[in-house]
């Protein structure tokens, strides 16, 4: 449905470097990256609002490189909504039809339908400034689907939202999704967002696509230590490849990585160790786990229903991760700071980057 081939665009000092991407039919991908990333100047970019000084862009088998943005049949939904003000909810979601030369009865009909997909029948004769944040965000999605663009192009279209709105809305477009079965890019720094929505995930940094592929499978084989951090993995232990051996400061690690060729890699490497594979008084089989020992508790954080925990290595080594109320009732343990814990890693979720 969507295809770039090695796209780049520059603004001032900004440049987007040689972009390639592929959206199949009815694929909802996500581009997550922080914020200045040139995640929206590559949506727009998508959309026909820059100019490309090199590659191409493809929308439903069509070479679309040059056409304006009227012509590509692509609905944006910006961050802010873009909804215009003077006019009600009705006419907001009926502008593009009319452009389009739509017959009146036609219009009026596509509105009622989508209005009521989307639960916001009772508000069309309301103007924007009427409205909640939630319902303003529906009407955004609304006038960009009754359209029936071959994709939605989303910027950011959560992030103005308190939490509890936020939730409902990711349910909504994951309903949207699936329901529809329209090609959805959807760009955001929220790390949660990104894993409930997407099909096909694509890390984004300084202009660049760092990697890309399935969530899950992106998440557990990170390419590189910016990969993993922009993932959420906040552990990180430094680790030397000898005589066949994984070492590291809390001593030898007993993990051997599938696929990885170490005899052309940097004998420097990091394991990169998410939160969960940080188990506290192990329980499983030893040889579940690449690493037991004993750690120190070094911070308690009460994050919801969870303790998020700092454990310190008497090696200098610090790793985090998170216990729910229920476990620490289960385990009948206090984390007061400064008492040692068993701890293991379990080597599930464990991975080896180059530093």
């Amino acid at each position: 449905m969507l295809r770039l081939q090695d796209v780049r665009v520059t603004l001032g000092d900004f440049r987007l470097h040689d972009i390639s991407l592929h959206a199949k039919q009815g694929e909802y991908m996500v581009l997550l990256g922080p914020t200045g990333t040139g995640k929206t100047v590559l949506l727009e970019t998508i959309a026909g609002m820059h100019q490309i000084e090199k590659g191409k862009i493809f929308i439903h088998g069509r070479d679309a490189t040059r056409l304006p943005p009227e012509k590509r049949n692509l609905g944006v939904v910006y961050q802010d909504y873009a909804l215009f003000p003077h006019l009600t909810v009705r006419k907001n979601i009926a502008f593009g039809l009319e452009l389009r030369g739509e017959p009146g009865y036609k219009s009026r009909k596509a509105v009622r339908e989508i209005a009521d997909f989307l639960d916001i029948g009772q508000i069309l004769d309301r103007r924007p400034v009427n409205l909640s944040g939630g319902e303003r965000q529906r009407v955004a999605l609304a006038r960009a689907l009754v359209l029936e663009p071959y994709a939605l192009l989303l910027d950011e279209p959560l992030s103005a939202l308190d939490r509890s709105t936020r939730d409902r809305l990711r349910r909504e477009l994951k309903r949207i999704h699936k329901e529809f079965g329209v090609t959805i890019v959807h760009i955001t720094h929220d790390l949660t967002e990104a894993f409930f929505l997407a099909g096909h995930l694509a890390v984004m940094k300084d202009g660049h696509i760092l990697q890309e592929g399935k969530p899950e499978d992106v998440l557990k084989r990170p390419r590189s230590r910016v990969v993993a951090e922009l993932l959420g993995i906040e552990n990180f232990i430094a680790a030397t490849w000898t005589a066949g051996v994984l070492l590291s400061p809390m001593g030898p690690i007993d993990f051997s990585p599938p696929r990885f060729d170490f005899a052309e890699c940097p004998k420097k490497l990091y394991l990169t160790v998410p939160g969960w594979c940080v188990e506290v008084l192990p329980q499983k089989e030893e040889k579940r786990y690449a690493w037991m020992g004993n750690m120190r508790v070094a911070g308690v954080d009460l994050m919801d229903g969870h303790l998020e925990l700092e454990l310190s290595h008497s090696s200098g080594e610090r790793l985090r991760t998170s216990v729910s109320r229920r476990e620490v009732e289960a385990l009948a343990v206090s984390f007061e700071i400064g008492r040692k814990v068993p701890i293991g890693l379990l080597k599930e979720g464990i991975h080896v980057i180059p530093q």
